[in-house]
């Protein structure tokens, strides 16, 4: 009655595009959200939470290669969901929502840029044997 190639339950290509699609922006949000309980705490925003989100843009869209917009807005979107959950909300929430939508698009470039330097690294081939004519 049922063939078991035609069940398609487990396909490899939809497995992987599920794990790299929602893992870097997780752990970029997670980055986002330690930002925020850090610079709280110490008070530097613009001199230590803000390139840190910005690094952490870059290194992780460089490692995925993939989704610049999603990881780049997603520690903002981290550091303001553990804002609003460590300090209530307020009033000041909608301006927060715009403020993270514009300090957001720096992420965006940081992870544009960390795609471009991905896919650079990766099309390098290293070549360190003792016969090779650049030595």
């Amino acid at each position: 009655m049922f063939r078991s190639e035609n069940i398609g339950i487990y396909c490899p290509r939809m497995k992987q595009e599920t794990t790299t699609g929602w893992m870097p922006a997780a752990l970029a949000s997670l980055a986002g959200a330690a930002v925020e309980v850090a610079t709280s705490a110490l008070g530097h925003y613009f001199t230590l939470g803000f390139p840190a989100m910005l690094a952490a843009s870059f290194v992780i869209s460089a490692a995925t290669r993939k989704y610049p917009v999603r990881i780049g807005y997603a520690p903002f979107a981290g550091q303001l969901i553990a804002m609003v959950l460590r300090t209530g909300g307020g009033s000041m929430l909608p301006l927060g929502i715009i403020f993270m939508g514009f300090l957001g698009l720096w992420g965006v470039l940081a992870a544009a840029l960390g795609v471009k330097a991905g896919n650079r690294w990766r099309g390098q081939k290293l070549n360190i044997s003792r016969s090779s004519p650049e030595s």
